[in-house]
Order: structure tokens, then sequence, then C-alpha cells
């Protein structure tokens, strides 16, 4: 950067530029071609066996109402109003009507928009030209060779993402059965990793205090959103307990899709798809919860974590139905659903206590290899659950970027502009799921931690010395306060409450659970109500 006295909105916007500056996407050395990208993704998302007559009889025949009738308005304009304000600087669809356009011109545009997602959703159709989606490959690997390394994107309408969002809130996500999505802990409120992964620990520490071991099974599907059958999905949509004419709105969305590949600035002609749940949508992540929803274990005493396509399936070492019986099921809900299952990225790791009685592994099931250690979601989870590897790994990554950050140094930025990347770049990395697997950090791995913020404290990076605890505490008591509410998706580990409540503490509410073990007693929840927070 030029001007050593750029603000610091000045600052981040020259980073997203460089960033926006991508590199043209070549497959064996020769730019890649829109034309071909395109009969790719199209091939994956075209069902051999689709019919038409199947997907229409899902339409349901309820009552009619037209749309100039003022007393069958669904939204208003005073609703539609902010929400065209508050649009994201977002890329425009097929119908190329930028974001700016219906931000700067919300209140002039509030009832024409009302009027048009009226028309949409009182009539249960989807206008056609939101029916068509520009796809941009993006990449799922450092250094694609193939194009099977890249992951379709699809972008739609503006418009038609608004009214995709609005059926999501209002209508879809409502009507999903709770033991539906109890388990899932992508795209829906209070989701998150951080969630996702406290549960599975919190469920692996639980079962080690009566067991010696846990397996744990990571089930991969291949091309799991792109392969989505919508004569299943629809099936499955008429369970949910919604209005005819959004319900036919929701047929009619993945009813005639087509898409158009953009690649190196150029637009393919344009391929229809026939199934999916179109990537990049604001109805295609709530579309993958409903597909996903009746995949459950067949034991009580079994358990099954879900983040989107990620799946852990947890089966302790004393259990009414065995970890090969559960992955038959998973199977047979595969071949039933047309998914299907990646047997070559699925593995199976053994959770043990540090020290167990006997070290015994059980037999590992057939096609699928065991293993001691796992990237779950961005940490690495090792058999005994200790994290010295993922210690290892973010402080490895945190020095490449202190290294960044003396280069951006000798270039000129100001010590304020570093303290703000330094947050930005190092301490975010630290805290990424902090909740999930600080609370088992040793002695050693905390000093290591410490020992390198307080290198880059002196080193002029940070404005404050920082330290683990600082920051344990605060990610911590921040999940834990939010857990509390009874929507939240982790509020079922916490344990019953007391019928008599004396204290102002938080913990001092909730009966202490009984821990044999330490390893349960520093999962997240029993830590933070040993710990008081």
């Amino acid at each position: 950067m030029s001007d050593v006295n750029a603000t610091t909105k000045e600052l981040w916007a020259s980073v997203k530029n460089k960033k926006s500056e991508r590199q043209p996407i070549k497959i064996n050395g020769k730019l890649a071609d829109p034309e071909e990208f395109n009969s790719f993704f199209s091939a994956i998302s075209t069902d051999s066996d689709y019919i038409l007559e199947n997907i229409n009889k899902f339409r349901h025949s309820g009552p009619t109402h037209s749309w100039s009738d003022d007393n069958c308005n669904i939204v208003y304009n005073y609703q539609i109003e902010p929400l065209l304000r508050s649009l994201k600087n977002t890329a425009p669809g097929h119908d190329n009507l930028p974001a700016w356009l219906f931000k700067k011109c919300s209140f002039e545009l509030a009832d024409v928009v009302a009027k048009l997602l009226n028309m949409s959703f009182i009539s249960g159709k989807v206008y056609s030209n939101w029916l068509i989606g520009i796809v941009t490959p993006v990449p799922k690997v450092v250094s694609p060779v193939t194009m099977n390394d890249f992951r379709p994107i699809t972008v739609t309408p503006i418009l038609s993402r608004l009214a995709e969002k609005l059926v999501v809130r209002h209508w879809l996500l409502p009507s999903i059965p709770l033991n539906h999505i109890e388990d899932q802990f992508a795209f829906r409120p209070s989701g998150s990793t951080t969630s996702a992964l406290v549960n599975l620990i919190h469920h692996v520490a639980s079962m080690l205090e009566s067991n010696s071991f846990v397996r744990c099974l990571t089930i991969d599907f291949s091309k799991a959103f792109d392969v989505v059958n919508h004569e299943v999905l629809l099936q499955k949509v008429s369970t949910l307990d919604l209005p005819d004419n959004i319900h036919n709105w929701l047929v009619s969305f993945i009813t005639g899709r087509q898409q158009k590949c953009k690649v190196n600035g150029s637009i393919s002609s344009c391929s229809a798809i026939t199934r999916s749940i179109i990537q990049g949508s604001g109805i295609g992540p709530t579309f993958y919860i409903i597909m996903k929803g009746d995949l459950k274990p067949l034991s009580v005493h079994n358990v099954m974590c879900k983040y989107a396509d990620d799946i852990n399936l947890l089966v302790p070492e004393h259990t009414d139905i065995d970890l090969k019986a559960e992955f038959n099921n998973v199977r047979q809900w595969a071949r039933v659903n047309k998914m299907i299952l990646n047997l070559s990225k699925t593995k199976e790791i053994v959770f043990r206590r540090p020290c167990p009685k006997r070290d015994y592994l059980p037999p590992s099931l057939d096609n699928i290899e065991q293993v001691d250690q796992i990237r779950c979601l961005g940490i690495i989870l090792h058999q005994g659950l200790n994290f010295e590897l993922h210690v290892q790994s973010v402080l490895r990554q945190c020095s490449q970027r202190l290294y960044l950050l003396r280069m951006l140094r000798s270039q000129g930025i100001p010590p304020d502009k570093l303290h703000i990347i330094f947050r930005g770049i190092v301490v975010a990395r630290i805290l990424y799921a902090m909740p999930a697997w600080g609370p088992h950090l040793n002695v050693a791995q905390t000093s290591r931690i410490n020992s390198f913020l307080k290198r880059a404290y002196k080193c002029g990076f940070s404005d404050e010395l920082l330290t683990v605890e600082q920051l344990l505490h605060s990610s911590a008591t921040c999940l834990f306060n939010k857990m509390h509410q009874s929507t939240h998706c982790l509020h079922n580990l916490l344990p019953s409450v007391k019928a008599l409540d004396y204290s102002l503490r938080n913990s001092q509410s909730y009966c202490l659970p009984q821990c044999k073990y330490q390893l349960f007693k520093i999962s997240f929840v029993n830590w933070c109500l040993f710990c008081n927070l």
C-alpha cells in the first residue's frame, strides 16, 4: 500500500481488492473452457431416470387467490425496504440486476419488489429467469489439477435469493421437526463448527466414562450436494406442514432449472439440470437439512453428529447395535435416497482414554481404513483426545503469518494497522473452535502458545499481552452464556436445573455432573460448570 496513512477501512478494502484479483483457471496448463466446465457440472447434476411427471405430482391443488387482492399479501413494502437497503455487495445473477441498484433505490423499489414477491408466493410459481443460475467453479484444493477439484457454486438472481431467504425464514425452517435438526450443526440458528466439535467431544468423553473405547466413523458422501434427487427431496418436503402455495413454490423452484458456467470472464451456453440442491442458493442449505434429517442411528446408545455433509457416527464399546450394523444402515439409507458413499474417504478412529486399563482396538470394518488421528472441521483429533498435533499445526500457521506481518511492517504499515491484522489473522486462528479444545490443553501446550503470544507482543504486532487463559475464558464464557437459551443447539448438553437456587452464579443453578475420569470433567460443558463461568 502506497499511502501509509490509510484508514482501517481503506486497508481492508485494499486487501479485498487484491483477493478479488484471481488467477485465471487452468486445466493441464491450458485456460479452462467454460463449455467443458458446464458439461462436466451439468452431467453430475443430471438424473438419467428423471421424469417430469413424477415431480409435478407433488404439486398441491389448494385454494388459489388473485395476487391483486390486497388481503392476500404475504409480504409488504415496509418489510422489503430494509432488506433491500441492507443487501450485501454481491454478484448479480442471470438478470444482471446489480445489488447497488436495490440498495440505492430501496425506497423507490420496495413497492415493486413486494408486488413481484407476492405474485410469486401466492401463485406458487417461480419466475423463469430465476431458474437460471450462473455457476462459478471454486477450487476445493490449493492446487487444482482436474475439473473434479472444483466445486460448482451457483449465483441466482438477487431477487430470487431474497425470495428464497424469506421462504426459509418464515415457512421452511419453522416447519422442520426439532428431532430432524437436533444432530445437525450447520445451516441452522446457533449452529457452528465450534458447537459441532463441542458436541462431538462431549459425547466421546461421556461414553468413555463407562467404556474402554469409542468407535468413530467419519462418513463421506461423493458430491453430496450435487446429486440430491429431486423426487426424494420433494417426498420429504411433502411431510412438512407448509401452506399449499409455498409448497408449490418449492416444487417450482427445483423444476425446469438451467445453468450457465462462468470461467475466466466467459459464459457458456445453457444446460438443464435435474438434481442437486443448487449450491450457493439461499434455500439450498435448508433443503440439505431436510434431505439428511431422517438419517439417524439405530440405537439410542449410539450418537450421530452432523455438520453439513460431514457425518461422525459414535458407537461405544458396550452397545446393543455395533458399528457394522450401524454402517449397514447408513448404506441402506444411501441406496434408498440415491446418495453415493465415498468409501475411500470414510475413515474410522477409535477414541480411548489416555491410560486405559487394556490396550485393545476392535477390528476395522471391511474397506474402511482405521486411523489414529483425523482432521475434523478444522481441528486435529487424536485417538487419546490429546491436542498436541493441533497445537503444533496452529503454531506453525501463526508463525508463518508473523512473517507476513514483518513484511507488511517493512513496507511501512503503521503499528495500529498491524495490530488489527494480527488480531484478524493470528489471534482469530488461535481462537478458532477454542471452547472445544482449549480446556484439554496441558501445561506444556499452554506454555508454548503463551510464549508465542509473548513474542508477538515484544515484536510490536499486538498492542496487549494476550494469554491462552484469557482467550479461552472470553470465548468459553460467550458460548456458555448462549447455551442457556432453550433454542441453542447445545442447550440439551446442560445438566438438569436445581429445584432451589439461591446463588447468583450461572453454574450453581445446574446439578454438577459426577465425573469418573478427568477427560469428561474437562470437556467444555463440565469445565464451564466446575469453573463457575
